[in-house]
């Protein structure tokens, strides 16, 4: 078995703050370009689609109407792949952060399939539960594997307006989980496919934090959260898996 592709380091990935062109906004919402391959995006991509296919998916036990795939569900190598690619979106995030890391748990991580003659897309709401941030991978190809799409948010700034992300094949959107509203625009055709987890803000010390670098994004701190994520060690199986992911995403519909 081939491994598992080697990506850049944190600090040659360029990291966007979304909207476009706006120098403050209320909410933090960052694009981390080119993260995963081509190639690696073409392997998971099929992976998906097969398990789609063969009826092997879950609704993660909420309440919107999704059918997904569990990433640990895909071949090892994808797996692998995927894991470096949303460490390496995570690394770039916690450096416009200051005080703060992202950290997340693979096992609870699954992609999001929206198909033009399924579910074609996702209505507003927020993530729900005070774990942090989301992550949004693309591993399906505009224009070629779909048509349409994208994430709409809603900032809760008085003057600001909503936005829409459409990152490229690869890239991966972050923004809070429990603050932030958005939708899943509507597809046209094909399927959009979006790796999905949801990461814990961690505060770190003034020692272990890193020095700012040239290209680092003016911010402010996010807020820290305390609560601790749900301690799911005594759960297992598929039923099990539902019913930790279901605790970790009680999503919010408005």
């Amino acid at each position: 078995m081939r491994a598992a592709e080697q990506p850049r380091a944190s600090r040659d990935v360029p990291c966007i703050r979304l909207p476009r062109g706006q120098t403050r906004s209320s909410s933090h919402v960052f694009e981390i370009q080119g993260v995963l391959s081509a190639s690696a995006c073409d392997r998971a991509r099929d992976a998906v689609n097969e398990a789609f296919d063969a009826g092997r998916t879950t609704d993660r036990g909420v309440s919107l109407p999704t059918q997904d795939v569990m990433v640990s569900s895909l071949p090892q190598r994808c797996q692998d792949e995927i894991k470096v690619a949303l460490e390496l979106a995570a690394g770039r995030v916690s450096r416009e952060l200051p005080g703060v890391t992202l950290e997340f748990a693979m096992s609870r991580a699954f992609v999001i399939v929206y198909d033009a003659k399924r579910q074609k897309g996702l209505k507003k709401h927020t993530d729900g539960r005070k774990e942090g941030a989301t992550l949004l991978l693309l591993i399906s190809k505009p224009q070629r594997d779909f048509v349409g799409g994208g994430t709409r948010f809603f900032p809760g700034g008085i003057l600001e307006s909503s936005f829409d992300a459409k990152p490229g094949l690869g890239s991966t959107i972050v923004f809070p989980s429990d603050t932030l509203q958005h939708e899943g625009l509507p597809i046209k055709r094909g399927r959009r496919l979006l790796v999905c987890v949801f990461a814990t803000k961690k505060q770190i010390s003034a020692t272990e934090e890193a020095a700012p670098e040239a290209d680092a994004i003016e911010d402010k701190p996010a807020p820290i959260l305390d609560s601790p994520a749900p301690d799911i060690s005594h759960l297992r199986g598929k039923a099990c898996d539902d019913r930790a992911l279901a605790q970790e995403c009680a999503c919010v519909i408005s």
